[in-house]
C-alpha cells in the first residue's frame, strides 16, 4: 500500500492506495481510513483502491467552518481532480454512505457505481427516524457542558473524553466475539489514535443529522447497491433496505447478518462484504 496527500481547496486530504485497475474510492465511518485494513486488500486484487481520510479525520486537515455533507462530497470530487480520476466507483460506510449519497445525487457524472453500506440505524429512510435513532446513539457521547466562571466545565469535558477513550480501550463486549491476537489489539490502538485525531466530531454529526438522507437518495442517478447490515442489538429496528429500494431508481439490495460484533469492514465478515462489492461492480 502507498500513502499520499491530495491538495484541495478545503485542505490536504490523506489517502492510502493499493491495486491496479478501475478506481474505487472507500469512504469511512467515524474514525479514519485505517478501518479498511482488512477490506482494502481484498478489493485491490481487481481495482485501484483509494481509502480517503475524510476532512476532520485521520491524517487529513480539519473540517471547514459550518460544514455540511455537500461540502464533504465536493471535497471528494476535488480529491479526484487532484488524482486525475474523472470517474470512480464509490463505497460509503455509515458517514461515508451520506457522502456517497450526495455524490450520487449531485455529481453523477463522476460516479460509476455506488455502494451504500450501513447498519440499520445508519440508513433510516425517513429523516425524523434518522434524527431519532442515530441522534439517540451519538449525541450522549458528544455532551456539551455549560461554561462555568471557574473553568470547571473544561475539566468535565476532559474527564468525559477520558471516559470515552477508556471505554474504547477496554471494549470487552467486542473482545468477547473476537479472537484475541496481537494484531487485533494493534488495531484497537489505532481506534484510540483515530479518536485522538478526530476534530469537529460534533460538527460532522450535526451535518449528518441535518441531511435528509431519503430525499437525497431520491435524486441518485447512478447504479446503486444498498448493503444493510443487521446486528442483534438492532433487532427492534425495522429493516430499511426495501424502503430504500423504492427511493433509488434501479437499485439493488443485499442484507448481511453480522453477529460477530465490531465494525463489519474490519471483521471476518469483510470477506462477505468484499464478495458483494466485487459481484456488483462486475
Amino acid at each position: 500500500m502507498k500513502r499520499g496527500y491530495a491538495d484541495t481547496p478545503e485542505g490536504q486530504v490523506h489517502y492510502t492506495t493499493a491495486g491496479e485497475g478501475a478506481p474505487l474510492i472507500l469512504l469511512h465511518q467515524t474514525g479514519s481510513s485505517r478501518q479498511y485494513w482488512r477490506l482494502m486488500p481484498l478489493l485491490a486484487k481487481q481495482y485501484k483502491v483509494y481509502a480517503l481520510d475524510t476532512l476532520g479525520s485521520g491524517n487529513s486537515d480539519p473540517l471547514p467552518p459550518n460544514v455540511q455533507i455537500p461540502d464533504l462530497a465536493r471535497n471528494v470530487v476535488h480529491v479526484m481532480d487532484f488524482l486525475g480520476i474523472p470517474k470512480a466507483h464509490i463505497f460509503g460506510h455509515h458517514t461515508g454512505n451520506k457522502i456517497g449519497t450526495e455524490l450520487g445525487a449531485s455529481w453523477p457524472q463522476r460516479v460509476d457505481r455506488l455502494i451504500l453500506c450501513g447498519h440499520t440505524h445508519s440508513i433510516q429512510a425517513e429523516h425524523q427516524d434518522l434524527v431519532a435513532v442515530l441522534g439517540g446513539r451519538v449525541m450522549p457521547r458528544l455532551q456539551q457542558f455549560e461554561a462555568a466562571p471557574d473553568g470547571s466545565h473544561v475539566v468535565k469535558e476532559w474527564a468525559a473524553e477520558f471516559s470515552r477513550l477508556s471505554a474504547a480501550w477496554w471494549d470487552t463486549a467486542t473482545y468477547a466475539h473476537q479472537e484475541l491476537t496481537a494484531e487485533m489489539f494493534e488495531h484497537r490502538k489505532e481506534h484510540i489514535v483515530d479518536h485522538l485525531q478526530a476534530r469537529g466530531e460534533a460538527e460532522k454529526y450535526g451535518a449528518i443529522l441535518a441531511m435528509d438522507l431519503g430525499a437525497r437518495m431520491r435524486q441518485i442517478r447512478v447504479k446503486t447497491l444498498i448493503i444493510e447490515v443487521r446486528v442483534p442489538d438492532e433487532a427492534h429496528l425495522s429493516p430499511q433496505g426495501e424502503k430504500l429500494l423504492k427511493l433509488i431508481p434501479g437499485s439493488r439490495l443485499a442484507t448481511v447478518e453480522h453477529t460477530a460484533g465490531g465494525i463489519i469492514v474490519e471483521a471476518p465478515a469483510a470477506d462477505q462484504l468484499a464478495r458483494l462489492i466485487l459481484d456488483f461492480l462486475r
